[in-house]
């Protein structure tokens, strides 16, 4: 059998793929640590911040002293080493070294001896089963082969445990041609949740529950700097969530989704 052979049938495998699309990941989050590339979107994640209030307190809404949790894509570990004090013990898994070596040093000078950081494919990790009351991880499962990793949370995740993810969305047309237009923001890898991703969410894990946010707080994006933006984003996003419930044919509208899953 020639090389070009067991090439195609490793790709078939997924096994070069993989390994092709955590080393392209791994690349781009070290050489952009601490550069510019995602100022273009920077004035755009300024009306998130009520999105990203409610993530936070999903997290904390399911964390108790006793929880042994998994940051599954945790960068410079900020997220984690924020609620250390909360929990019993937390792991923080990426591939980027440099924002692995930050976090590491963040936790040291803060004295947090309850976590640890380590370099690992968060497709293939190392932990046992059923390990974790908590797997949560912010803008990392489009970075992913979105099934195997699912798979692979559902594996190391305990019976009675919950996975939490906050994710955008790939199904707004205007969203995605903004994403065309500023493709140096982002990896090549990236793809945002599409309806085919949440069935697949929904073919593996029993229980899913799904907050669909940002739409119409878009609009408020030309006020940011204005005295109204406050007001402004509240009065879109109480509308927001209303036009994005649940059933709402409107959801597909939504930039950002919050994911909880149980096995």
């Amino acid at each position: 059998m020639n090389s070009s052979t067991m090439k195609a049938m490793q790709n078939v495998s997924g096994t070069v793929m993989d390994e092709d699309l955590v080393a392209r990941e791994e690349k781009w989050h070290d050489d952009n640590f601490g550069n510019d590339v995602r100022d273009k979107v920077k004035k755009y994640r300024s009306v998130l911040v009520p999105s990203d209030k409610l993530w936070k307190r999903t997290v904390l809404s399911h964390i108790t002293t006793s929880t042994v949790l998994l940051d599954y894509g945790c960068g410079t570990g900020s997220g984690l080493i924020d609620i250390a004090s909360g929990i019993s013990r937390g792991f923080g898994i990426d591939i980027s070294g440099v924002r692995l070596n930050k976090a590491k040093q963040v936790a040291t000078e803060r004295h947090i001896n309850n976590v640890e950081f380590q370099y690992m494919d968060a497709m293939n990790t190392t932990f046992e089963d059923e390990m974790f009351d908590v797997v949560y991880g912010g803008g990392i499962l489009h970075h992913l082969d979105l099934e195997k990793s699912l798979l692979e949370i559902k594996r190391i995740l305990k019976t009675s445990g919950v996975a939490l993810f906050y994710e955008p969305l790939g199904t707004n047309m205007l969203i995605n041609m903004y994403r065309k237009m500023t493709p140096e923001a982002r990896t090549i890898d990236e793809q945002p949740l599409r309806v085919k991703d949440i069935k697949l969410i929904k073919s593996i894990f029993s229980e899913v529950e799904i907050k669909y946010c940002c739409f119409l707080p878009l609009l408020a994006v030309p006020f940011r700097k204005c005295g109204i933006f406050g007001v402004l984003l509240s009065a879109l996003g109480f509308v927001d969530k209303l036009l994005l419930a649940k059933y709402s044919p409107f959801r597909w509208l939504a930039w950002q989704c919050i994911i909880a899953l149980k096995k």
